[in-house]
C-alpha cells in the first residue's frame, strides 16, 4: 500500500521536530526529514525568512519562535486526534 503524501504543514512540522532535538547540517536535515534536498531547501528558505529557523555555522537551528510554532502545531494535532480527524 503506497504511503500517503505529507502536506506542506506536516513537512514543516517534521523539519521543526528534527531541529528541536538539535541543529543539523542541511544535507542531514534533508535525509532525516526524508525529503529531496532541493525541496527541503525551498521550505527552509521560507522558514529562515520568517525567523522560524536560523543558520548557525553552516547548521540549521530552530529559533524560540519556531519552538512556539511547533508547540502550537502539537496542540492542534492532539485536538484533531482527540476528535478522530
Amino acid at each position: 500500500m503506497p504511503r500517503r503524501r505529507r502536506s506542506r504543514l506536516e513537512i514543516v512540522a517534521d523539519i521543526l521536530e528534527i531541529l528541536a532535538s538539535g541543529c543539523r547540517p542541511p544535507t542531514r536535515l534533508a535525509a532525516e526529514a526524508n525529503l529531496a534536498y532541493d525541496r527541503m531547501a525551498k521550505i527552509v528558505a521560507a522558514l529562515l525568512e520568517k525567523g522560524i529557523v536560523k543558520e548557525n555555522d553552516g547548521k540549521l537551528c530552530i529559533t524560540p519562535e519556531g519552538l512556539k510554532m511547533l508547540e502550537a502545531y502539537r496542540q492542534w494535532r492532539r485536538f484533531l486526534d482527540a476528535l478522530g480527524l
